[in-house]
């Protein structure tokens, strides 16, 4: 009989145990008494980061602080490049070309830096998410100055956060 009671001891704990490492984290954490028994032998996980969508990783990114001047010369870069004839002068999307405005980002995260690398690298037939639209040619040729494609990259993501303000988001 003790052996018995020794085994459902042992497994009630190996039970907790296991129902312990599969709540999630911000539960895991509670602040429990030392005479707890099961939260003292087994520490709370670390949070796991959960993969964000794109749009989601924009929308959390803060707000940082672009001066004005910088984003005017990055509106210029956009009107005066390919970017208005394909986006539209709004950025508002094309059939060619998709909505800048809104919270959606096919090919980056939505971030400034996420927003250069594709500036950078473009958009190849065979990576468009929308087989309908054209390719995006790298943008370096015709903004070859690295604090203009900066500027650039900072316009177009000011022109999404401005929609998700808009938009209610």
């Amino acid at each position: 009989m003790a052996e018995f009671r020794w085994m459902a001891v042992l497994l009630a704990l190996a039970l907790a145990i296991g129902c312990r490492r599969d709540t999630p984290a911000k539960e895991a954490a509670t602040d429990a008494p030392a005479d707890a028994g099961v939260a003292d032998v087994v520490p709370p996980r670390a949070p796991e980061s959960k993969p964000q969508r794109p749009a989601e990783s924009a929308a959390a990114e803060p707000a940082k602080s672009i001066d004005s001047a910088a984003l005017d010369r990055g509106a210029h870069a956009y009107q005066q490049g390919m970017c208005a004839k394909c986006h539209g002068p709004a950025g508002s999307g094309t059939r060619k070309a998709p909505n800048l405005t809104d919270a959606r980002w096919d090919h980056c995260d939505g971030s400034v830096d996420g927003i250069l690398a594709v500036l950078r690298s473009g958009v190849p037939r065979d990576k468009l998410k929308d087989k309908s639209r054209r390719p995006m040619n790298p943008v370096t040729n015709l903004v070859p100055d690295e604090q203009q494609l900066r500027d650039l990259a900072a316009y177009v993501h000011s022109l999404s956060r401005a929609g998700a303000k808009s938009s209610g988001s």
